[in-house]
């Protein structure tokens, strides 16, 4: 197969990325160019606004562009490979690069595999979390963009690979079919609503049937039951209270005071029924729980549109053993290390300096702020409040 078309594949990790996406793109010659590690770096500030958008909650290791003009680009699909054992939080902290695709109009991939052994190379097997297939299913039900997880195939528990690289192998059954499908996928870009196109695909409808089956097959998860199944992570706390009840515990746990709740958005006090996790880490090491259980419970059972406003549910983070300094102390390392704005513009931070003029400090904030400013509707810390979504 042929094609004037250019394909761009932006890409993080190894050199072998390459080789692997030219073996499941046959016919094409891509262009390649690696992402940068942190959106912190310089490099980060010359992407074009559609990458750099996609990786604001969290990076995917593969962005998967078309030009037809050879001028103007757009995505085509975004694939994110997920050699982790895949019980409940491992899935889900790939769940945000799913989410920061498809709401940017870039239809997502996950692979990860449906059983595998504990990386230690120890004999318990643990199977792929219901809820990462569920949470696929809802961003297509929300987005009407396609988001697909794909088995990574395996022997005895045990993941096959491409030679010595941590890739799927390109000649498995599951690859294949990953294959046919972006093949079809760049046929259908040429459409003029490439989106509309690609969810009309045979195959597309075929792995929705799949997806579906899969996400709703033995009891999709619920907020009693948020990972789905008789599982471990079928226990996970995860409470729904009236929002009038939850400024009540707010003001008895001596959290914040009347003065305060009293500024509390009008939209979020609109919602008669809110969502609680509880937090036992915000800002450091990734959260506990991961920041992406956040995202999957937005989209799981809050979300009815297709931005944060648009929510059946608040979405509330309600910490505990958390104060506000660690959320201050964030920004504050933020603010001296990393935003330019505070500096004079000088040849070593022009491009950066630029970048943030254009776009303010959103991006380049650490990753587990980010997502609890853009998916909280309230952070509850032992000592005080901040408001999102």
């Amino acid at each position: 197969m042929t094609s004037s078309m250019d394909i761009i594949i932006y890409y993080e990790g190894s050199h072998s990325i390459e080789s692997w996406m030219k073996k499941l793109l046959p016919g094409f010659a891509p262009t390649f160019k690696p992402l940068p590690i942190s959106n912190k770096q310089k490099a980060f500030a010359l992407l074009p606004k559609y990458v750099s958008d996609i990786l604001y909650l969290d990076k995917p290791d593969i962005i998967i562009s078309g030009s037809v003009d050879g001028i103007h680009e757009k995505p085509i699909f975004s694939i994110e490979l997920a050699a982790c054992t895949p019980q409940f939080q491992h899935a889900l902290q790939r769940f945000p690069r799913m989410l920061a695709s498809v709401e940017n109009k870039c239809p997502s991939i996950l692979i990860m595999a449906s059983e595998k052994c504990e990386n230690n190379g120890g004999i318990r097997r643990y199977k792929r979390s219901q809820a990462i297939d569920y949470g696929a299913v809802r961003l297509m039900d929300i987005f009407g963009v396609p988001a697909f997880v794909f088995d990574w195939p395996t022997t005895n528990g045990v993941l096959d690979l491409e030679g010595s690289d941590t890739l799927p192998p390109s000649s498995s059954l599951e690859m294949k079919e990953l294959s046919f499908y972006l093949l079809d996928a760049i046929a259908a870009f040429r459409n003029a609503d490439y989106i509309a196109a690609l969810m009309k695909l045979p195959r597309t409808v075929e792995l929705i049937d799949k997806s579906r089956q899969i996400a709703y097959g033995g009891g999709a998860p619920t907020i009693t039951r948020p990972g789905g199944g008789i599982g471990a992570a079928s226990k996970v706390k995860l409470d729904k209270l009236k929002t009038i009840d939850l400024f009540s515990k707010i003001l008895a746990d001596r959290r914040s005071t009347k003065k305060l709740l009293s500024e509390v958005p009008s939209h979020i006090k609109a919602r008669t029924e809110s969502i609680v996790m509880y937090p036992t880490r915000v800002a450091k090491h990734a959260g506990d729980p991961y920041v992406g259980m956040l995202c999957y419970y937005d989209i799981a059972f809050c979300r009815v549109g297709d931005v944060n406003r648009d929510r059946r549910y608040n979405l509330i983070a309600y910490c505990n053993g958390v104060k506000k300094a660690d959320m201050e102390n964030a920004m504050q390392s933020f603010k001296k290390n990393t935003c330019p704005l505070g500096d004079s513009i000088q040849l070593k931070n022009v491009v950066t300096y630029s970048y943030h003029l254009r776009n303010g400090c959103s991006h380049t904030k650490s990753k587990p702020v980010r997502i609890y400013a853009e998916m909280a509707d309230m952070i509850v810390f032992e000592d005080g409040v901040l408001f999102g979504g």
